[in-house]
């Protein structure tokens, strides 16, 4: 059985080698997804709904700020309880952790989805067809296995649906940054020096 460090790739396919540092894992997955979500601000009805999604975030900041404090606090203490210590390495790749988060939510969760039912798709259709876009996205650009990648499908459903309940894109970001991060709690290439295997996720 695959530990929790070497769940996350696959062996060497046609899409070349494991990702073992942050720069790669940043330029194909990060960076891309970053700049879909930047393109889909752009686009005015989207804009809408972007800044409805964190009307509950805006009405309560001190609460959401606090909320926010105490998640990285508490990652971070998890960052340092696994390993028995801490860098500032771990804290980067914590906030990457929720940014990527924030802006796959807002892709996958809300923008897409929105495009969709605007061509006619329902709600449940739309989710289906994002969270499909999702778990494969995760197969080619960090070369998940595909079990992990049917597991980012069910996930993106059950976030879809946390989407529709409380129209809250904080909400469902804090989520997605709680399992990734779970999945992934150490920065790219440290995994090698903690297992001692020489395999990086």
């Amino acid at each position: 059985m695959l530990s929790r460090n070497q769940r996350l790739q696959r062996d060497r396919d046609f899409t070349g080698d494991r990702l073992s540092t942050f720069r790669e894992v940043f330029l194909r997955h990060g960076l891309p997804g970053c700049i879909l979500a930047l393109i889909c601000i752009g686009i005015p009805a989207l804009q809408i709904a972007f800044v409805g999604s964190l009307q509950k975030g805006l009405a309560s900041p001190n609460l959401y700020a606090i909320s926010f404090v105490l998640l990285v606090l508490a990652l971070n203490a998890h960052a340092w309880f696994i390993d028995r210590r801490w860098s500032l390495s771990k804290f980067g790749w914590i906030l990457y952790l929720g940014a990527l988060a924030f802006w796959e939510e807002w892709l996958f969760r809300l923008a897409l989805p929105q495009l969709l039912e605007g061509m006619g798709a329902s709600f449940w259709g739309a989710a289906v067809l994002s969270s499909l876009v999702f778990g494969a996205v995760h197969y080619f650009t960090l070369r998940w296995r595909w079990q992990w990648c049917v597991l980012a499908f069910v996930g993106g459903l059950a976030l879809s649906r946390q989407m529709d309940v409380h129209g809250d894109l904080l909400l469902v970001t804090a989520f997605h940054w709680i399992a990734t991060y779970l999945n992934t709690p150490r920065p790219p290439g440290q995994s090698e020096k903690a297992n001692g295997n020489g395999e990086p996720y």
